[in-house]
């Protein structure tokens, strides 16, 4: 079994990893600003050194587009700092492989990041190349689409309109779109998520710093979305207001690259989303 260092082990995704590898029977040692152990502040202190982790599952971050919008300099800099802080400190512990959990944010609408969320998530994919070129630090970059599932929280930092749906009928709401709808999402399942970090882990080849997306390579759009949701309880309707700046219109995982190592999704955007709302009111 593995030594595993999860940064931001209590957020969403990160929590679901270190679950995942708790019951593979991995030791697993985590660092969270939650929890009061900031990255930049706290990494090399004895209790990680000491650690000597074999993995490093990267998934701190300051996220939200909204977010970025009005703090730029503050996410900008976390985002990028933390992890040449965690890049630093595998290359100085000799780790294994740095696994970087990235976002199709950094893709924007396919020329791009268009917000600086987006781009404090693409610079590190370079860094994370860089140490592998350059220092021998063997780091692999996973692009997530729309982390979602039943038990996403609507006020935690990930949440998709999946938990804000959730959180609104749950308490007798209407739910709300931003936009026209016809936006289009990738909804990848938190199951996948951890599952395409436990495969990168175990893969045998070294990655290089490569980057890949993760996602199912369908798309949906919130419209639609919303169409299967009143198909299971028609008596939810749905608001429209207005749109987010830096949203994107379009998300869509190229799914080729990691299904060739050996990678797939397992969950349907339809049935995932059918575990979500079926029976929601009576929760």
């Amino acid at each position: 079994m593995a030594k595993c260092l999860i940064t931001g082990h209590a957020g969403y995704i990160g929590s679901h990893v270190s679950e995942a590898l708790k019951s593979l029977g991995h030791e697993v040692l985590g660092i969270d600003l939650q929890e009061g152990n900031d990255i930049l502040l706290d990494l090399f202190n004895p209790e990680y050194q000491e650690f000597k982790p074999e993995y490093i599952f990267h998934l701190a971050a300051i996220p939200r587009v909204a977010y970025s919008m009005e703090n730029p300099h503050e996410v900008l800099h976390n985002n990028i700092m933390t992890t040449l802080d965690v890049l630093e400190f595998a290359r100085l512990n000799d780790t294994k492989r740095v696994i970087y959990s990235s976002s199709s944010s950094v893709r924007g609408n396919g020329a791009g990041p268009t917000s600086p969320y987006g781009a404090s998530k693409l610079i590190p994919e370079t860094l994370c190349e860089n140490y592998s070129k350059v220092f021998g630090v063997d780091t692999v970059c996973l692009r997530y689409f729309n982390v979602y599932s039943k038990d996403q929280k609507a006020d935690g930092p990930y949440a998709t309109a999946v938990a804000n749906w959730m959180k609104y009928i749950r308490e007798g709401k209407s739910p709300f779109i931003t936009g026209t709808g016809e936006q289009r999402r990738d909804m990848l399942h938190v199951h996948d998520a951890v599952a395409a970090n436990i495969f990168c882990m175990h893969h045998n080849d070294d990655f290089n710093g490569n980057h890949y997306d993760v996602g199912t390579g369908n798309n949906i759009s919130l419209n639609e979305m919303k169409e299967m949701v009143q198909e299971i309880d028609s008596s939810i309707k749905f608001d429209y207001i207005s749109e987010r700046p830096g949203d994107v219109m379009l998300t869509r995982a190229n799914v080729d690259s990691l299904k060739a190592l050996g990678f797939q999704t397992e969950i349907s955007i339809e049935e995932g989303l059918k575990d979500c709302f079926t029976n929601l009111k009576g929760e």
